[in-house]
Protein backbone atom coordinates (compact mmCIF):
# COMPACT_ATOMS: atom_id res chain seq x y z
CA UNK A 1 0.00 0.00 0.00
CA UNK A 2 2.59 2.52 0.92
CA UNK A 3 4.52 1.86 -2.21
CA UNK A 4 1.30 2.21 -4.27
CA UNK A 5 0.81 5.78 -2.29
CA UNK A 6 4.87 6.88 -3.39
CA UNK A 7 4.11 5.95 -6.96
CA UNK A 8 0.94 7.78 -6.67
CA UNK A 9 3.11 10.81 -5.78
CA UNK A 10 5.68 10.69 -8.67
CA UNK A 11 3.56 13.61 -10.84
CA UNK A 12 3.38 16.41 -7.96
CA UNK A 13 7.32 16.36 -8.43
CA UNK A 14 9.25 18.59 -5.62
CA UNK A 15 6.81 19.66 -3.28
CA UNK A 16 6.80 23.62 -2.84
CA UNK A 17 8.20 24.73 0.69
CA UNK A 18 9.74 24.31 4.09
CA UNK A 19 8.95 20.53 5.36
CA UNK A 20 7.78 21.08 8.71
CA UNK A 21 8.58 17.63 10.60
CA UNK A 22 6.24 15.75 13.04
CA UNK A 23 8.52 13.38 15.51
CA UNK A 24 7.44 11.95 18.57
CA UNK A 25 9.60 8.73 20.16
CA UNK A 26 13.28 8.12 18.70
CA UNK A 27 14.30 4.56 19.73
CA UNK A 28 11.77 3.50 22.07
CA UNK A 29 11.55 0.03 20.64
CA UNK A 30 7.62 -0.20 21.46
CA UNK A 31 7.47 -1.06 17.26
CA UNK A 32 4.84 1.92 17.06
CA UNK A 33 3.97 3.84 14.11
CA UNK A 34 4.88 7.37 15.91
CA UNK A 35 8.01 6.22 16.81
CA UNK A 36 11.76 5.96 14.55
CA UNK A 37 14.64 3.75 15.15
CA UNK A 38 17.77 5.19 16.42
CA UNK A 39 19.46 4.92 13.26
CA UNK A 40 16.48 5.64 11.37
CA UNK A 41 16.73 9.32 13.18
CA UNK A 42 20.55 9.24 12.72
CA UNK A 43 20.26 8.54 8.89
CA UNK A 44 17.39 11.61 8.73
CA UNK A 45 18.81 13.60 10.49
CA UNK A 46 22.22 13.26 8.03
CA UNK A 47 20.00 13.29 5.26
CA UNK A 48 18.36 16.31 6.07
CA UNK A 49 21.81 18.18 6.87
CA UNK A 50 23.08 17.37 3.71
CA UNK A 51 20.33 18.32 1.42
CA UNK A 52 19.40 21.49 3.10
CA UNK A 53 19.25 23.22 6.18
CA UNK A 54 17.47 22.96 9.68
CA UNK A 55 15.94 26.05 11.01
CA UNK A 56 13.36 27.04 13.50
CA UNK A 57 9.98 27.41 13.05
CA UNK A 58 9.64 31.38 12.91
CA UNK A 59 12.57 31.27 10.56
CA UNK A 60 10.96 29.06 8.23
CA UNK A 61 8.12 30.62 7.72
CA UNK A 62 9.74 33.98 7.40
CA UNK A 63 11.76 32.12 4.41
CA UNK A 64 8.57 30.16 3.48
CA UNK A 65 8.39 32.44 -0.25
CA UNK A 66 11.96 31.56 -1.32
CA UNK A 67 12.91 29.43 -4.27
CA UNK A 68 14.54 26.60 -2.59
CA UNK A 69 12.62 27.01 0.47
CA UNK A 70 11.87 23.21 0.33
CA UNK A 71 15.77 22.73 1.29
CA UNK A 72 14.61 24.23 4.39
CA UNK A 73 13.70 21.95 7.42
CA UNK A 74 12.41 22.16 10.93
CA UNK A 75 12.29 19.62 13.23
CA UNK A 76 9.39 18.97 15.96
CA UNK A 77 8.82 16.88 19.14
CA UNK A 78 5.18 15.64 20.00
CA UNK A 79 4.04 15.02 23.84
CA UNK A 80 7.25 15.10 25.31
CA UNK A 81 8.64 11.39 25.56
CA UNK A 82 12.06 10.62 27.81
CA UNK A 83 13.57 9.49 24.60
CA UNK A 84 13.94 12.44 23.26
CA UNK A 85 16.54 13.44 25.66
CA UNK A 86 17.79 10.02 26.24
CA UNK A 87 18.11 9.35 22.13
CA UNK A 88 17.30 12.35 19.83
CA UNK A 89 19.03 14.88 22.00
CA UNK A 90 22.58 14.08 22.06
CA UNK A 91 22.40 13.84 17.97
CA UNK A 92 20.86 17.13 17.77
CA UNK A 93 23.42 18.42 20.09
CA UNK A 94 26.33 17.35 18.02
CA UNK A 95 24.72 18.50 14.90
CA UNK A 96 23.88 22.33 16.52
CA UNK A 97 20.78 22.57 15.23
CA UNK A 98 17.53 23.85 16.05
CA UNK A 99 14.40 22.04 17.35
CA UNK A 100 11.38 22.40 18.96
CA UNK A 101 9.62 20.50 21.60
CA UNK A 102 5.56 21.01 22.11
CA UNK A 103 5.17 19.52 25.75
CA UNK A 104 1.93 17.81 27.58
CA UNK A 105 2.42 19.09 30.79
CA UNK A 106 0.64 16.70 33.06
CA UNK A 107 3.07 14.01 32.68
CA UNK A 108 6.00 16.09 32.84
CA UNK A 109 4.58 17.22 35.91
CA UNK A 110 3.21 13.63 37.76
CA UNK A 111 5.57 11.39 36.45
CA UNK A 112 2.99 9.65 34.89
CA UNK A 113 3.68 6.83 32.33
CA UNK A 114 2.35 8.45 28.79
CA UNK A 115 1.20 5.21 27.82
CA UNK A 116 -0.42 2.12 29.52
CA UNK A 117 2.06 -0.59 31.60
CA UNK A 118 4.58 2.30 31.99
CA UNK A 119 6.20 1.42 28.92
CA UNK A 120 7.25 5.67 27.46
CA UNK A 121 7.88 7.78 30.44
CA UNK A 122 7.86 11.36 30.06
CA UNK A 123 10.69 14.05 30.06
CA UNK A 124 11.39 15.44 33.43
CA UNK A 125 11.33 19.22 33.92
CA UNK A 126 15.17 19.18 34.28
CA UNK A 127 16.21 17.21 31.12
CA UNK A 128 13.71 19.53 29.44
CA UNK A 129 15.84 22.46 31.44
CA UNK A 130 19.14 20.77 30.06
CA UNK A 131 17.49 20.61 26.09
CA UNK A 132 16.12 24.64 26.66
CA UNK A 133 20.02 25.34 27.55
CA UNK A 134 20.85 24.01 24.17
CA UNK A 135 18.68 26.02 22.44
CA UNK A 136 15.92 24.00 22.56
CA UNK A 137 12.31 25.94 21.71
CA UNK A 138 9.87 24.87 24.21
CA UNK A 139 6.05 24.99 22.91
CA UNK A 140 2.68 24.32 24.85
CA UNK A 141 0.67 21.21 23.58
CA UNK A 142 -1.86 21.41 26.56
CA UNK A 143 -2.12 20.39 29.92
CA UNK A 144 -3.53 16.25 29.12
CA UNK A 145 -3.92 16.49 25.72
CA UNK A 146 -7.42 16.31 24.80
CA UNK A 147 -9.00 16.11 21.12
CA UNK A 148 -9.87 19.92 21.41
CA UNK A 149 -12.29 19.25 18.46
CA UNK A 150 -14.60 18.02 21.36
CA UNK A 151 -13.31 20.26 24.02
CA UNK A 152 -15.87 23.85 25.12
CA UNK A 153 -13.77 27.13 24.91
CA UNK A 154 -13.54 27.14 28.50
CA UNK A 155 -11.80 24.33 29.03
CA UNK A 156 -9.48 24.54 25.92
CA UNK A 157 -8.53 27.93 28.07
CA UNK A 158 -7.45 25.83 30.80
CA UNK A 159 -6.12 23.47 29.38
CA UNK A 160 -3.37 26.10 27.70
CA UNK A 161 -3.39 28.05 30.75
CA UNK A 162 -2.20 25.58 32.79
CA UNK A 163 0.52 24.26 30.51
CA UNK A 164 1.79 27.82 29.82
CA UNK A 165 1.75 28.42 33.26
CA UNK A 166 4.25 25.52 34.28
CA UNK A 167 6.22 26.09 31.54
CA UNK A 168 6.99 29.60 32.49
CA UNK A 169 7.50 28.35 35.82
CA UNK A 170 9.31 25.31 35.82
CA UNK A 171 11.49 26.42 32.69
CA UNK A 172 11.69 30.38 32.89
CA UNK A 173 10.54 30.82 28.99
CA UNK A 174 7.42 31.58 27.52
CA UNK A 175 5.42 29.55 25.42
CA UNK A 176 4.90 30.71 21.91
CA UNK A 177 3.89 28.15 19.57
CA UNK A 178 1.11 25.53 19.81
CA UNK A 179 0.53 22.34 18.73
CA UNK A 180 -2.91 20.85 18.69
CA UNK A 181 -3.46 17.57 20.28
CA UNK A 182 -3.52 14.65 17.59
CA UNK A 183 -2.73 17.17 15.11
CA UNK A 184 -6.84 18.21 15.11
CA UNK A 185 -7.53 21.52 14.04
CA UNK A 186 -10.63 22.69 16.19
CA UNK A 187 -12.95 25.64 15.44
CA UNK A 188 -13.93 26.31 18.86
CA UNK A 189 -10.21 26.21 20.50
CA UNK A 190 -8.67 28.30 17.42
CA UNK A 191 -9.93 31.38 19.07
CA UNK A 192 -8.27 30.70 22.08
CA UNK A 193 -4.89 29.73 20.31
CA UNK A 194 -4.51 32.74 18.39
CA UNK A 195 -4.89 35.11 21.12
CA UNK A 196 -2.09 32.84 22.79
CA UNK A 197 0.81 31.92 20.47
CA UNK A 198 2.45 33.19 17.74
CA UNK A 199 1.92 29.82 15.48
CA UNK A 200 0.51 26.81 15.79
CA UNK A 201 0.67 23.61 13.81
CA UNK A 202 -1.43 20.34 12.62
CA UNK A 203 -0.71 17.30 11.07
CA UNK A 204 -0.58 16.34 7.79
CA UNK A 205 -1.31 18.51 4.99
CA UNK A 206 -1.27 21.16 2.19
CA UNK A 207 2.25 22.33 1.93
CA UNK A 208 3.35 25.73 3.91
CA UNK A 209 3.87 28.68 1.45
CA UNK A 210 4.06 32.69 1.93
CA UNK A 211 0.71 32.60 2.59
CA UNK A 212 0.13 30.16 4.92
CA UNK A 213 -1.63 30.70 8.23
CA UNK A 214 0.96 31.11 10.99
CA UNK A 215 -2.00 29.50 13.17
CA UNK A 216 -2.06 26.68 10.50
CA UNK A 217 0.67 25.34 10.09
CA UNK A 218 0.89 21.48 8.47
CA UNK A 219 3.86 19.21 8.76
CA UNK A 220 5.19 16.08 7.28
CA UNK A 221 4.78 13.06 9.86
CA UNK A 222 7.61 10.72 10.00
CA UNK A 223 6.62 6.74 10.81
CA UNK A 224 8.58 3.96 11.92
CA UNK A 225 7.31 2.50 8.36
CA UNK A 226 8.83 4.96 6.38
CA UNK A 227 12.62 3.28 6.19
CA UNK A 228 14.66 5.58 3.90
CA UNK A 229 13.27 4.98 0.39
CA UNK A 230 9.47 6.81 2.11
CA UNK A 231 11.36 8.61 4.23
CA UNK A 232 13.11 10.97 1.37
CA UNK A 233 10.16 10.24 -0.95
CA UNK A 234 8.18 12.50 1.81
CA UNK A 235 10.37 15.15 1.83
CA UNK A 236 10.13 15.60 -1.96
CA UNK A 237 6.54 14.81 -2.60
CA UNK A 238 5.18 14.79 0.67
CA UNK A 239 3.59 12.09 0.22
CA UNK A 240 -0.26 13.31 -0.24
CA UNK A 241 -1.79 10.54 -1.27
CA UNK A 242 -0.76 8.51 2.15
CA UNK A 243 -2.13 11.38 4.27
CA UNK A 244 -5.58 11.68 2.45
CA UNK A 245 -5.89 8.39 3.00
CA UNK A 246 -5.08 8.73 6.63
CA UNK A 247 -7.23 11.57 6.95
CA UNK A 248 -9.81 9.29 5.49
CA UNK A 249 -9.67 6.35 8.15
CA UNK A 250 -9.44 8.41 10.68
CA UNK A 251 -12.32 10.50 9.60
CA UNK A 252 -10.68 13.59 10.00
CA UNK A 253 -12.39 16.75 8.38
CA UNK A 254 -10.81 19.56 9.61
CA UNK A 255 -8.29 22.34 7.83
Amino acid sequence: MKTALAAADVPFRTRPGPRILIYHQVGSGLGRQMEVTTEAFEFQLNWLLEHGSIVSLDEALERAGEPDSHRLFVLTFDDGYRDVHDTAFPLLRSAQVPFLVYVTTEPVETGRAMTPGGQAEPLTWDQLKEMVGAGATIGSHTHTHPDLRKTPPEVVEMELAESDQLIEARLGVESEHFCYPYGYWSPTAEPVVRGRYRTATLGGGPPVGPSTDPHRVHRVPVQLSDGRFFFTRKMKSGMVHEETLRRRVVGYQGV
